[in-house]
C-alpha cells in the first residue's frame, strides 16, 4: 500500500512557564496519534499527532502539561484503507515521530523567544509504547 502525505500543518500549541521545582526537574513526554473520519472512498485520511511535556518523574492525577501541541497530517492511500484495522502499521510510527519532531521544534522556538531553556529532543530516541489512553488524555483529545 502506498501512503502519500499531501499536506501537514500546525494544529495548535500551548507553552506555559513551568512551575518551579527544586533540583534538576525531569521532563516526561507523551504523544498520541488520532485519526479523523476518512473520505467516503477510504483513500483520503487525516491524522493528528498530539504531544505533551510534563515535569516530574511520576504521573500525578489531574496533572496538566506545561507544553503541548498538535500537528495535523493529510494523507492519501492508493487503495481504500481503514487506519483502525491496522494500528501497527509502520507508517503511523513514522508519522508520530515526524509530528513530534515538528511540535518540539516549534516549542523550542517559542521557548527561546520566551527566554526559557531549550528542551533537548531526538525523535529517533523516543520509544514507542503501546498502552491504554488515560481518561484525562481522552477528554483533552475530544475538546
Amino acid at each position: 500500500m502506498q501512503f502519500d502525505i499531501s499536506r501537514d500543518f500546525l494544529d495548535g500549541i500551548l507553552l506555559q512557564q513551568p512551575p518551579a521545582r527544586e533540583g534538576a526537574p525531569e521532563i516526561r513526554a507523551a504523544g498520541q496519534l488520532h485519526f479523523l473520519p476518512s473520505s467516503p472512498d477510504g483513500t483520503m485520511h487525516t491524522a493528528i499527532v498530539s504531544f505533551a511535556l510534563f515535569l516530574g518523574k511520576e504521573e500525578k492525577a489531574g496533572e496538566q502539561p506545561f507544553a503541548r501541541g498538535g500537528w495535523r497530517f493529510l494523507f492519501t492511500t492508493d487503495k481504500p484503507f481503514n487506519p483502525s484495522k491496522e494500528p501497527e502499521n509502520q507508517f503511523f510510527g513514522s508519522l508520530l515521530m515526524l509530528g513530534t519532531g515538528k511540535i518540539m521544534a516549534t516549542i523550542n522556538n517559542l521557548s527561546m523567544l520566551a527566554n526559557l531553556p531549550l528542551i533537548p529532543f531526538e525523535p529517533q530516541r523516543m520509544a514507542l509504547q503501546k498502552g491504554p489512553v488515560a481518561p484525562a488524555q481522552q477528554q483533552a483529545a475530544q475538546q
